[in-house]
């Protein structure tokens, strides 16, 4: 569990903690698999499968399969390796975030929202694209 997510569970009332907890270790995903599967299957883009970005997914395995991939695909999968364990937990605060609007019973004391996310960092001239696969509605209000 994220320090984000441990903060949002915290801060829940004792009831809605259980439900919190079990709906996010069902719905988190691991970032030791993830760097396994990049290992194993990143070339082909495995881990963005995993990760729920089939968009990237099926990018990244038809540039390999048309010959791109030798220029494109090996070097994004060197990089991947350094930089999927970050990726999942960003997604992980993600999916704590949605989870907190749902069942967010915080106590009167607290705030009566869950705070936002921490921001990823963000590459510089690059607009990092929104994480799919949200297994929850958020509420906007």
């Amino acid at each position: 569990m994220t320090p984000y997510a441990q903060m949002l569970a915290q801060r829940m009332r004792p009831e809605a903690q259980a439900t919190f907890v079990y709906e996010y270790g069902r719905y988190a995903k691991d970032p030791n698999l993830a760097l396994v599967l990049t290992l194993v299957l990143g070339i082909v883009g495995g881990e963005s499968y995993y990760i729920g970005n089939y968009v990237r997914g099926i990018l990244m395995s038809l540039a390999l399969f048309t010959g791109v991939g030798l220029f494109v695909t090996i070097p994004m999968w060197i990089v991947r390796c350094f930089t999927i364990g970050g990726e999942c937990e960003t997604y992980n605060d993600y999916v704590a975030y949605g989870l907190a609007l749902r069942y967010g019973t915080f106590d009167d004391e607290t705030l009566h929202a869950a705070p936002p996310p921490p921001e990823p960092p963000q590459p510089s001239g690059r607009v990092r694209p929104n994480i799919g696969g949200l297994p929850v509605p958020i509420r906007v209000r």
